[in-house]
């Protein structure tokens, strides 16, 4: 049956507010990419357009690290993925729910919804999400080599999907996971291959998250004249889209620049204002993190006032 001319202009609206919705969100501006996604809820009635826009909002939400409304929202874009037996439209829903687990530091929990993902999955472009997601968890559990296979296999699905979004993130991703096994200059190396393309690719959020991973690994080398200009880039960047998650990590790392200076009073600023925004978005690894390195700090004081004369 061939569509009537009022559901044709309904599912051309929709389409274009989920066009311009994404504009927004990749520049950063997650306000108006929100308001976007609702306009295009509101304009088609049709179950798969609903749980596309619900699925954007739900990412836009965790962008925004408010964790409890990106899972209402994604689980309500699986369920209406169900009701039409959409697969991958559902598995690509439950990545974002798997993303918000792992922000709030559940990754078994995270983990298990990631494999039942990978089972939905029918295109590489999800699939390669999902690889993505259980290489990071991977790769937070310290697991590595098991990391490295996720996100080598990742790479190899959105290149066939001819998704550079895709292989953006798992640049960023890929230059993480070499910081944290410290090899500071290989992270370097591989999160300038993401800045390029990133830049290309106009995506601003993945292009801020590269450049604060590349700040972190020149902190590591000591090279803090160089991390200073790309966190404050990262930082107001991240400010701006409300992001309370990624500025915490920004802060992360001025706090580590500081000690390096020695600042030691600096940093531990930098480290309270971190944790405090950490706990707005609810990121209990990065929560701990700090106020274990708050301790130290405290602690080495008292130390050195002891043995004052």
């Amino acid at each position: 049956m061939e569509p009537t001319p009022d559901r044709t202009r309904a599912l051309s609206a929709a389409r274009a507010h989920l066009d311009r919705g994404f504009r927004f969100e990749q520049g950063g501006t997650l306000e108006r990419a929100l308001e976007a996604y609702a306009d295009a809820l509101a304009a088609s009635a049709m179950p798969a357009d609903k749980a596309e826009a619900r699925l954007r909002i739900a990412r836009v939400y965790r962008s925004r690290a408010d964790f409890d409304k990106s899972i209402e929202e994604a689980r309500a874009a699986v369920r209406l993925a169900d009701e039409i037996g959409a697969d991958d439209l559902a598995a690509e829903a439950m990545n974002i729910e798997v993303g918000v687990l792992q922000a709030r530091g559940h990754f078994d929990e995270a983990e298990v919804i990631a494999h039942t993902a990978m089972q939905r999955a029918t295109s590489p472009r999800v699939l390669g999400i999902t690889l993505q997601n259980l290489g990071r968890g991977a790769a937070e559990r310290g697991e590595f080599d098991t990391a490295d296979r996720y996100f080598d296999d990742s790479i190899a699905a959105f290149r066939e999907a001819n998704y550079d979004l895709g292989l953006a993130v798992a640049l960023t991703n890929a230059a993480r996971s070499a910081l944290d096994r410290g090899n500071a200059l290989r992270s370097i190396e591989i999160g300038h291959e993401g800045i390029l393309l990133a830049r290309r690719l106009n995506v601003l959020d993945v292009l801020l998250t590269t450049v604060q991973n590349q700040a972190a690994a020149f902190v590591a080398i000591g090279n803090l004249e160089s991390a200073e200009g790309l966190l404050t880039e990262a930082l107001g960047h991240f400010t701006s889209a409300r992001n309370p998650q990624r500025q915490a990590e920004c802060l992360e790392i001025m706090g580590q620049m500081n000690e390096q200076r020695p600042d030691p009073d600096t940093a531990v600023r930098c480290y309270v204002r971190a944790r405090d925004l950490a706990t707005l978005a609810d990121d209990r690894p990065l929560i701990d993190r700090l106020t274990k390195r708050i301790d130290e700090i405290s602690a080495s004081r008292s130390a050195a006032e002891d043995r004052a004369p």
